[in-house]
């Protein structure tokens, strides 16, 4: 049998980085032992814990006293775990405010699911507007008698099928999507770099980079490359 882990693997749930990040933040903060996700199996009805750290939380956390839960939507759970109820009782108004917070990426993860499927509607839309484009014109040209409509439907067609403005526009936006999310990659790396070679913050090792990008007239994409191949070569991240 797979274990929960795999089935859920192939159904990654989007931010699950940022999910296991804030929980992680929120177990080390409260001092709890341990932490973990459950989130319902479409298949059945029960929970599956897609992901978890620290001690082992399992499936009996509705009768264990040192286990604090927090729903998350009607599809999912956050729990904590503690050694003691006393240390459970101090690190409780901590871990209810980011809580919260937890939640909202949760939400934010089936906003995620809305945009794929209005994408696909979309989509569906309008191939149907094209194939109606296309369909009645031919049977317009089919009923014209004393006219040759080969010419004619060919040229329709192709008109028809030429790159809309809809997919040029999504194209577009997935393009420049596409830069974003490699320049943050980057940057990240970069920051991770400069903390540990220069003990620096994450947001002193964030400021550094956009100082040094806005001085340089650089993307903050290139200074970020920069650092990382200074690091690649055993030289010092000298990055002015």
């Amino acid at each position: 049998m797979p274990s929960d882990m795999q089935q859920l693997t192939a159904k990654a749930k989007p931010f699950q980085n940022s999910l296991s990040a804030l929980a992680q933040v929120a177990m080390r903060e409260a001092g709890a032992d341990g932490y973990a996700f459950f989130q319902r199996n479409a298949e059945a009805p029960r929970f599956l814990r897609p992901d978890a750290g620290g001690s082992v939380i399992t499936e009996d956390l509705f009768v264990n006293p040192l286990v604090v839960i927090y729903p998350l939507r009607e599809d999912g759970l956050l729990a904590f775990a503690f050694r003691d109820d006393v240390r459970l009782r101090e690190a409780r108004p901590k871990l209810d405010r980011i809580a919260g917070t937890i939640e909202a990426v949760w939400q934010a993860a089936h906003t995620v699911e809305e945009y794929s499927q209005l994408a696909n509607y979309v989509a569906d839309l309008e191939t149907s507007l094209m194939d109606a484009k296309i369909a009645d014109r031919t049977l317009g040209l089919l009923l014209t008698r004393g006219q040759d409509p080969i010419e004619a439907i060919t040229r329709h067609v192709e008109g028809v099928l030429r790159e809309t403005s809809t997919r040029r526009t999504l194209q577009q936006i997935s393009q420049e999507l596409e830069e974003e999310v490699e320049e943050r990659r980057l940057v990240g790396r970069a920051k991770a770099i400069l903390q540990k070679s220069q003990k620096m913050s994450e947001e002193e090792a964030h400021a550094h980079i956009r100082v040094v990008s806005r001085k340089s007239r650089r993307r903050l994409k290139d200074v970020a490359l920069e650092v990382i191949e200074q690091n690649s070569e055993g030289e010092p991240c000298t990055t002015k």
